[in-house]
């Protein structure tokens, strides 16, 4: 009985030992939180009081370049829902090493979005390009980063013109949270 803690325990300061000097890819997965407003927008498109959750895949090809995809699911209690994906190009600085990071870059983004047309909901469409800027920390394999972005905002005005409301902008704001292999 007491020989498998034993080994539990040797194997546990082994994987431990060795992590303190494991040498990280720089490819992460993470999970976070993700949130979408089109300012002065009808009750069924996102006003940023419904927060999602998302998916992600991240490579650093540099110290200052890299790209993500991001997967990414707001089911409100209000009604309001909305799925998609993203694309994004980062530059920046501290993106492949441990400490401070910061960045910005282009987007390309494709979701559906649940729309109110008359008396039924159908799903609805938009994409385009969009822009990201995101700052973060990086402590060894774990990263945590804050991202705010813009997306072309045509698709969405057309959704606030069909409601008889004015034009706004449409914003995402985002916590990752990724672990690097």
């Amino acid at each position: 009985m007491l020989a498998p803690r034993v080994l539990l325990l040797s194997l546990l300061l082994a994987a431990t030992s060795s992590y303190a000097e494991q040498d990280f890819t720089n490819f992460r997965v993470g999970v976070g939180s993700y949130s979408a407003d089109l300012a002065g927008g009808p009750q069924w498109m996102p006003d940023g009081s419904q927060a999602g959750f998302s998916v992600f895949a991240e490579f650093p090809q540099s110290n200052i370049a890299a790209s993500r995809f991001i997967l990414y699911r707001i089911n409100g209690e209000d009604g309001v829902r909305l799925q998609g994906g993203e694309t994004q190009l980062m530059w920046g600085w501290g993106l492949a090493q441990s400490g401070p990071r910061i960045y910005t870059g282009p987007t390309w983004h494709y979701e559906k979005i649940r729309v109110q047309r008359g008396t039924s909901d159908r799903y609805r469409v938009f994409n385009g390009w969009g822009w990201q800027l995101g700052a973060g920390f990086q402590y060894r394999a774990i990263t945590l980063d804050f991202a705010f972005g813009w997306h072309d905002d045509q698709d969405y005005n057309d959704e606030n013109r069909y409601a008889g409301l004015d034009d706004g902008d449409y914003t995402t704001q985002s916590l990752l949270l990724s672990y690097r292999f």
